[in-house]
């Protein structure tokens, strides 16, 4: 059953922040060096499993979307899906196994 966005979960009125900021306190030294690695390792991991270039560029663009969304200026998720020619419904599955991939949920 999936669940249904809400302002409490729809990562498109959440703040841009990454997740950890939330949890705990921010890592120093060795140990932010490697909570910063890992999670651009999923990162990267999760861009690359796109079949085609055009594929891993959409995933890379969802990327921007979640994390750094004045990067990609006035873009809505709307505007993202149908210049690529993706639906609302895949971009917001994208969005959802992307956060879920980092432990962003």
């Amino acid at each position: 059953m999936k669940a249904h966005a809400t302002l409490d979960n729809d990562i498109r009125f959440a703040e841009r922040r990454h997740p950890v900021d939330f949890i705990e306190p921010a890592p120093t030294g060795k140990e932010s060096i490697r909570r910063t690695c890992e999670v651009l390792s999923r990162t990267f991991g999760w861009v690359a499993e796109g079949d085609t270039v055009e594929q891993r560029g959409l995933r890379a663009t969802v990327v921007l979307y979640c994390v750094r969304a004045d990067l990609l200026g006035t873009s809505t998720l709307e505007e993202i899906g149908t210049r690529n020619g993706c639906p609302l419904t895949a971009l917001d599955q994208l969005v959802a196994d992307f956060c879920h991939t980092i432990g962003w949920q």
